[in-house]
């Protein structure tokens, strides 16, 4: 679909922008439904479209001179907003989207109600309708502006005047004309003193103010100079007939008044004279109806050609308008075929746009391939590193702990030692004491608990009498009985002694597990 095409064939905006967007839609998995021209909220000199499908909206900028006239610039998905507002007047509706992110107003003209239907039955948004007064929709009326109201109402009330004169007979014209002045000198009145205190004159207005008293008051001042020229040809043709009536019954009057102490003879005159004015004024009446009915027949005669004459214009714009309808006809059966071959040639491109970008996808699909393979591989390196880190992190904590458990050992080997030592020190006093009383007793008793040791030099257990009862350990000085978490596992340096008697009295302490 070239520019070209459309610049040679004079086409709307409107048709090239529904024609690009049916195209677009054509390869689309998204049911179009209408397409309408928006407000979009920007002040420049461009156009734009939305097309309306069951699942969102898309927004279109126009532009005639570029390559491609119109350009797809935003799409909003019906899923993304959780309810709608919608404000319809007369020629436009304002739709304000509420979702999760940011607020949309757009502004749809001409098909705001098709596009309510469209929301109410595709999508699972809150509708609300702002319900406005009837008045706020006609034209003038819905910006709400005091200007814009002030021309809308002038314009109403001068077409309202003219239709009222047309239906309101001639008679209540002379009425109409002096309620109208009356109205003029107090709306005059009423000005000046709102201009100086305007809660004054405006008593059923929340908002009084001087702008409020100009607008209000000027429009009651045009509006009776409206009536006043609208009504003033009904005076002007009343007014000399009964002119003409009313003097003729004042100079009766006065006549009668003049002749009322006259003589009978002049009451006969009088009476003769009565009955000529009488006569007077009946010729005078037939005379105005012949002359209005005279009048009446040109009116009809003239309704009658003016009838006739607008007939034959009717009959000639009926002939007209077949005539264009003929040529739109054939416009539209020849725009349709270009638009077909348009279409197939749309078609053809978007079938060739749709190879390259499943191309392209499948190129992206496998630079992505190769970059998630990649970022496993990092992934498994990183937890290799980290799991070596922790193993390596496991291993000292180990040999801290062994470290300590060591130096634990050890300085509880060397409380054992310096235990033993006491105990032997005090041991030995004891025995020292002992010695100096009971000699004999002593040197019996050393000679039956001399411990056994085995051979240094090969570990291998020598003169194994009291062998499995009590071991000793030569270098800590601690003993093992039996079932000792220790008692098995003391293999080296072992002294045996046959009971705990014999190894405390060597200078052995007992272990604490």
């Amino acid at each position: 679909m070239s520019k070209t095409r459309y610049k040679n064939q004079k086409e709307s905006n409107e048709a090239i922008a529904k024609a690009y967007i049916e195209n677009d839609y054509t390869n689309s998995q998204n049911k179009l439904l209408l397409v309408s021209k928006v407000n979009y909220g920007k002040i420049n000199s461009k156009e734009y479209y939305s097309s309306i499908d069951d699942r969102g909206m898309n927004l279109y900028e126009f532009n005639n001179n570029a390559e491609r006239n119109l350009m797809l610039i935003e799409r909003y998905e019906w899923a993304d907003f959780s309810s709608v507002t919608i404000d319809h007047s007369v020629t436009k509706s304002v739709f304000t989207f509420v979702g999760h992110g940011e607020n949309r107003d757009i502004t749809i003209e001409g098909k705001g109600k098709e596009v309510e239907q469209v929301i109410r039955n595709h999508s699972s948004m809150e509708v609300n309708v702002v319900k406005r007064p009837v008045w706020t929709k006609v034209l003038g009326y819905r910006s709400q502006t005091t200007w814009k109201m002030f021309m809308a109402s002038t314009v109403y009330t001068l077409i309202l005047l003219f239709i009222l004169h047309a239906l309101l007979p001639a008679a209540t014209h002379n009425f109409i004309m002096g309620l109208a002045l009356l109205i003029l000198f107090l709306s005059i009145i009423g000005l000046f003193i709102g201009l100086i205190k305007p809660k004054w004159v405006l008593p059923k207005f929340k908002i009084k103010t001087r702008k409020r008293v100009l607008f209000s008051y000027l429009y009651l001042i045009l509006s009776c100079f409206f009536i006043a020229g609208v009504f003033s040809d009904g005076e002007s043709t009343s007014t000399p007939a009964s002119t003409q009536v009313s003097s003729s019954q004042n100079s009766v009057t006065v006549a009668s008044k003049k002749d009322g102490a006259d003589s009978s003879e002049q009451k006969i005159e009088k009476n003769d004279s009565d009955k000529a004015v009488k006569e007077k004024k009946k010729q005078k009446a037939e005379e105005q109806a012949a002359k209005e009915e005279a009048k009446q027949k040109a009116e009809e005669q003239a309704a009658k050609e003016e009838a006739k004459q607008k007939a034959e214009e009717q009959a000639a714009k009926e002939e007209a308008k077949q005539k264009a309808e003929e040529q739109a006809a054939k416009e539209e059966a020849k725009q349709k075929a270009e638009e077909q071959a348009a279409k197939e040639e749309a078609k053809q491109k978007a079938e060739e746009q749709a190879a390259k970008e499943e191309a392209k996808q499948k190129a992206e699909e496998q630079a992505a391939k190769e970059e998630a393979k990649q970022k496993a591989e990092e992934q498994a390196a990183k937890e290799e590193a980290k799991q070596k880190v922790e193993e390596q992190a496991a291993k000292e904590e180990a040999e801290r702990k062994a470290q300590e458990q060591a130096a634990k050992e050890e300085a509880e080997r060397k409380a054992q030692e310096q235990a033993a030592k006491e105990e032997a020190e005090r041991k030995a006093q004891q025995q020292a004491a002992s010695q100096h009383a009971t000699p004999s007793s002593s040197t019996s008793s050393s000679g039956n608990y001399k411990p056994f040791e085995n051979d240094p030099s090969d570990d291998q257990q020598s003169n194994m009498s009291c062998s499995g009862q009590i071991k000793g350990n030569k270098n800590s000085k601690i003993y093992h009985v039996p079932g000792g978490a220790y008692y098995d596992r003391t293999q080296d340096n072992i002294v045996w002694f046959c009971s705990e008697a014999d190894a405390q009295a060597a200078g052995y302490r007992k272990s604490q597990r």
